[in-house]
């Protein structure tokens, strides 16, 4: 996750580009280690080029972000909203995620336990014989069924039952999991 650090004093004078860059989160241990960070940027910056007005950068201002939710993202974070966001990048090292947005069965068994715990029947599971065991082995019509209205690609490796409850196939299952919502429980529920 990157964040492009600048502040608005230096945004208002027209030289973010000159005191701002981009900053990798996963270098740092801690929200207190990233607040520090900023600290000695702005004063390196303050020593170098003191502002105009002649006080020193105090505002931090974000202007862009990459590999982030957008949900997480504001121009002005504060210390809670950088906490919360070091919580997560924790939580999602610990658990094997590089991001959001890969794929993976530690991404599934997440969106699925979100699912289960939450009562919405969104899972989505593994496109193997495991899947047509457990849920169509003791029902040949429901299997005939789903074979003439679902929408199978038998190169796919994941599997679903959409909206009608027929299966839809896909390869990369990240766009069929609702990242804010998945994203709010994991900090209401797991940090």
């Amino acid at each position: 996750m990157k964040l492009f650090l600048t502040d608005y004093a230096s945004y208002n004078e027209g030289t973010q580009f000159e005191f701002g860059h981009w900053v990798e989160l996963e270098g740092f241990s801690s929200a207190d280690d990233f607040i520090d960070y900023i600290k000695d940027h702005f004063a390196e910056c303050d020593e170098k080029r003191p502002l105009l007005c002649g006080t020193p950068r105090e505002e931090t201002m974000f202007t862009d972000y990459e590999d982030m939710p957008s949900g997480l993202y504001s121009e002005s974070m504060s210390f809670k909203e950088i906490e919360t966001l070091f919580n997560l990048i924790d939580f999602m090292n610990d658990n094997g995620l590089d991001n959001l947005n890969n794929e993976g069965d530690n991404l599934l068994f997440l969106w699925n336990e979100y699912c289960q715990e939450n009562g919405y029947e969104n899972e989505i599971y593994n496109f193997d014989d495991d899947f047509f065991n457990t849920f169509l082995s003791d029902n040949p019509m429901e299997a005939f069924r789903l074979g003439c209205f679902s929408d199978i690609n038998w190169n796919d490796d994941y599997i679903y039952f959409n909206g009608y409850g027929n299966l839809e196939s896909v390869s990369d299952p990240s766009g069929e999991i609702d990242e804010t919502a998945l994203i709010d429980w994991i900090i209401e529920t797991k940090i």
